[in-house]
């Protein structure tokens, strides 16, 4: 006699409710695109200011170097091209006058040559004067080291008053990460890995709540296993080295 079975209507929902292939695995929140900032350019700190567990949107100076050398350094420039604009139009002037003497037999083949070449020399000059200027303005425009994006500050390595300089390495002087946003990573065994893309949907669990994600990095590394990386807006109160479950569909 065969016997029957019967599910409860219960159990059975749930069971098909539950995608084919559904996977969860034990992860642990990280700080997305976690960013060591410096400064290309060395100088005295004048202002910090941030502090560490602060958000500030894209763009916001966190911290301000004494602008004073850098300005000094781009009057300066901007002098040598003014005063080379004066020389040049002097110069081109006087290679057209020596074409009208030449042409009417007065100058030498000698003197019109060298009257070209003293203003290719003093093009040349202004030419570099204007590169200077601009490299000026470029490091006056790195005077205030900004977010560069909308970030949490993670730490805060200097304080005014402190000499930076960049001609070996450049010191990082704040650490930052996105603030909207954070990552979920997990530890997968090959096999659990299977069928995972970039780019594939997934949902991040932190304390019951639940965030949808995307997989930003399947990462293979070299000790074996793979590194799954979920990237998902990150809740409130959420923090690095929470523990969270990323569920994939």
């Amino acid at each position: 006699m065969m016997r029957q079975f019967i599910v409860p209507a219960a159990l059975l929902a749930a069971a098909l409710s539950q995608p084919l292939g559904a996977a969860e695995f034990q992860a642990t929140l990280g700080w997305a695109d976690r960013t060591a900032l410096s400064l290309p350019v060395s100088g005295l700190v004048k202002e910090v200011h941030v502090r560490a567990g602060q958000r500030v949107p894209a763009g916001a100076p966190l911290v301000s170097l004494d602008p004073r050398p850098f300005e000094a350094r781009l009057r300066e420039a901007r002098a040598g091209v003014q005063a080379l604009e004066r020389k040049r139009a002097e110069a081109e002037r006087e290679v057209e006058r020596a074409k009208e003497l030449y042409a009417r037999t007065v100058l030498s083949n000698v003197e019109l040559e060298k009257a070209h070449i003293d203003q290719q020399q003093i093009d040349g000059q202004y030419q570099q004067a204007r590169a200077q200027l601009q490299m000026a303005e470029i490091e006056r425009g790195y005077t205030p080291l900004r977010a560069p994006f909308a970030a949490r500050v993670l730490s805060v390595n200097t304080a005014a008053g402190e000499a930076v300089s960049a001609t070996l390495q450049a010191p990082a002087l704040v650490e930052v990460a996105r603030a909207e946003v954070m990552d979920a990573i997990a530890t997968l065994r090959p096999e659990e890995a299977q069928g995972l893309r970039p780019g594939g949907k997934a949902e991040v669990e932190v304390n019951g709540r639940r965030m949808a994600g995307e997989i930003l990095a399947l990462e293979s590394p070299r000790e074996g296993g793979y590194r799954l990386v979920v990237r998902v807006t990150a809740g409130e109160g959420w923090l690095a080295g929470l523990p969270a479950k990323i569920l994939t569909p």
